[in-house]
């Protein structure tokens, strides 16, 4: 021991699984897509918040962005095969999303953040589905009721849920859906401002917009602004995810708070349940709150 202390000797890992296979690698893994930034200001603090949760549980997180030209289900291949990982943390689910599918048959642990049914027996964590309905009822409330919406790329899980959500909200207050007012959009600030220039644009514009994410919400100030129209007086947006920016533009932005530390932990938790095979697989599911500013305001 004090011959190894000397020499900063640090046992092989891929060595000791040789001798004992049933060693864990007490890491983590969670590999980036092409459309996951790491610029992306709720990304950056999930991460954060499971990197200290799986380190307290004495596991690694281990990223990996493979090119954006390799089959996305190669770098799960390779982990597996390696044994660098004990588990999957899956971001930015699909409706049809072959990582479930290919982990389901391999047997391998993993949790989702977001759901995707028909698919069951693993572990996941997600919004509830009534999670836009806050954002609708507080712009109803205010005396709104032409309420478009600026959603994210329908083919993403949470996405879909959430347009879902804000749908079954405008009709649970009477109102009718407008299909002209919903635009699909992308995940930045910037195809958050081109799409509300465009809806924007329209003779009979909403005189309000939820926007399924904060960027989103951001790009259609910027759009507004350009357009010569006041935010709330004349456009009232409310924004999703609560990312430190909501509160420094101008006017702040009323936007749904997602408990991030708590879907981070949860992940994590889920995830090591499923690791250590410690109990049956379930799906949590968390609920945004509403924080009410500035860029919400009754129909000029």
């Amino acid at each position: 021991e004090a011959a190894a202390r000397q020499l900063g000797y640090v046992p092989n890992l891929q060595a000791r699984r040789l001798k004992m296979p049933e060693s864990r690698a007490h890491s983590l893994g969670i590999v980036i897509g092409s459309s996951i930034k790491f610029s992306d200001p709720f990304l950056g603090e999930l991460l954060t918040v499971m990197v200290s949760e799986a380190s307290q549980r004495g596991y690694e997180l281990h990223l990996s962005a493979p090119p954006p030209e390799e089959d996305p289900i190669a770098s799960y291949q390779r982990f597996i095969r390696q044994q660098r990982v004990d588990g999957f943390v899956l971001l930015r689910l699909l409706l049809d999303d072959d990582r479930v599918k290919y982990l389901l048959r391999q047997r391998f642990p993993f949790v989702t953040y977001g759901r995707v049914p028909p698919l069951t027996g693993f572990p996941a964590v997600d919004e509830r589905d009534e999670s836009v309905k806050p954002a609708v009822d507080h712009l109803v409330s205010l005396g709104h009721r032409r309420i478009g919406c600026l959603a994210e790329p329908q083919r993403q899980a949470k996405a879909s849920f959430r347009l879902q959500s804000f749908v079954a909200a405008i009709q649970g207050q009477g109102l009718t859906v407008d299909p002209n007012h919903i635009v699909e959009s992308g995940y930045r600030e910037d195809n958050g401002y081109e799409a509300a220039r465009a809806l924007l644009s329209m003779s009979n514009r909403p005189t309000a917009l939820v926007a399924l994410n904060d960027l989103l919400a951001i790009g259609a100030m910027r759009a507004a602004q350009e357009l010569g129209i006041e935010v709330p007086r004349q456009l009232s947006i409310v924004g999703f995810d609560d990312i430190d920016a909501a509160q420094r533009v101008t006017p702040s932005l009323t936007t749904l708070r997602q408990p991030t530390g708590e879907i981070g932990r949860l992940l994590i938790r889920e995830l090591l349940v499923a690791v250590e095979r410690s109990g049956p697989p379930v799906v949590r599911l968390v609920e945004p709150n509403l924080v009410v500013r500035a860029s919400t305001a009754p129909p000029g």
